[in-house]
């Protein structure tokens, strides 16, 4: 069963809409471009701040006077500053914590200075302590790697309209990346590697590569991320009152014991999906072109959530579970593709609704596959951050049934 994790209270805020001038915004941070204004109107370049190994915290935070840590640069920000790291290894004596907001002109941004590279390390940081531990708006985190803190790479609480990409988060002893809390919207985790963070002390049930749970808000997306190797669940949405889309992600390799934790207790579903909350509507998240395969429990797990869940061109593959395991849930499957999973291919029940699927009598035929060998879709990923192009599961035929992975 899985462990209802106690979480503090968080703070609460008013619901806040985004309107339409404010979503450009949003969008043009996302593809780089960052714009501010001036009280009068016209254009100002934010504030930035450098971060060096060789730096000082007497020093400006300018480039040719950088800061020693990165803990001064989170002191000092605010709305429309710019963070940027330069290349190097970087041991946080404390949890990175910011309050500060952006706004939606003036992003707070943290980031590696020209894709320099940049390691957080958390191995010199107290038990349960993250790296980064962030109760802010309109931020953009990119291009950094958060590994080895004893209770979590990134942790976003009652967070809106933030974008976190290019990361990867790996080594910690709690989950990769985590979005908690009510009012926790319109977030974005993009090109993301989670993988190898495992909880020793209580017993490898706890970290998982992503885990958006234990909260609610709307417009949450996953997309273009690989969790693997995690000793809990790939992506876990336990106790999450909203729907959350996932798309273009791959989950691989979860829950199984890789330290010898005594007493393990890791799921090891790919994408676990519930449970609901007693207090709110059962969430229909959604989950298209993505894929699991190799974990210990079920490829795609309901977890008890009985909304209608949607998964569409889906792959779930060579799972010791079920390769979709959905019962009790009012779940929408179409063109859905499982092969070799160790439970058989799904567990639909009754309320579910399934639709040109591979396993069905009368669905689709299954198609022959390119290749069953991961290794290329393990390999880096592609210069702008995106996915390697792999022939991992790829239908070799076109059909339009599973996962397309590229």
């Amino acid at each position: 069963m899985k462990l209802r994790r106690k979480r503090g209270r968080h703070r609460r805020r008013k619901d806040r809409t985004l309107p339409l001038g404010s979503a450009v915004i949003v969008a043009s941070a996302v593809a780089g471009v960052y714009l501010t204004a001036s009280p009068e109107g016209a254009s100002a370049v934010p504030t930035t701040l450098y971060v060096a190994t060789n730096g000082s915290d007497g020093n400006t935070g300018t480039l040719k006077s950088p800061y020693r840590s990165l803990e001064k640069a989170f002191s000092v920000a605010k709305a429309g500053t710019t963070i940027e790291v330069r290349g190097g290894t970087y041991y946080p004596s404390r949890t990175l914590r910011s309050s500060t907001s952006g706004t939606p002109r003036e992003r707070v941004q943290l980031r590696s200075y020209r894709a320099e590279k940049v390691r957080l390390d958390g191995s010199r940081l107290g038990q349960g302590s993250s790296l980064v531990s962030l109760a802010a708006d309109y931020w953009t985190v990119s291009g950094i790697e958060l590994r080895n803190a004893p209770g979590g790479g990134l942790v976003c609480t009652s967070c809106a309209r933030n974008v976190f990409q290019n990361l990867s988060t790996h080594g910690n002893g709690d989950t990769g990346l985590t979005l908690r809390g009510d009012d926790t919207n319109d977030n974005l985790i993009r090109n993301l590697d989670s993988y190898a963070n495992h909880d020793d002390a209580t017993g490898g049930q706890r970290a998982d590569g992503i885990a958006i749970t234990h909260g609610s808000g709307t417009g949450n997306v996953v997309t273009g991320s690989r969790l693997f190797h995690n000793s809990d669940d790939g992506l876990d949405l336990w106790m999450w009152a909203s729907p959350v889309t996932i798309e273009h992600s791959w989950a691989f390799g979860n829950g199984r014991n890789r330290w010898h934790i005594p007493y393990f207790k890791g799921d090891g579903s790919g994408f676990q999906l519930g449970a609901e909350r007693r207090d709110a509507p059962s969430p229909a998240h959604v989950v298209r072109s993505s894929a699991a395969w190799a974990n210990t429990k079920s490829g795609f797990d309901a977890g008890g959530n009985t909304g209608a869940l949607r998964l569409q061109r889906t792959t779930s593959f060579d799972n010791w579970g079920k390769g979709y395991a959905v019962a009790g849930s009012r779940a929408q499957l179409t063109r859905n593709l499982a092969l070799s999973n160790g439970r058989g291919s799904a567990d639909t029940g009754l309320l579910a609704v399934s639709r040109e699927n591979n396993w069905a009598p009368g669905g689709r035929t299954t198609p022959p596959l390119v290749t069953t060998d991961p290794t290329t879709a393990l390999g880096p990923r592609r210069p702008n951050g995106s996915l390697p192009l792999t022939g991992f599961l790829v239908v070799m035929d076109r059909t339009e049934i599973g996962s397309p992975m590229n």
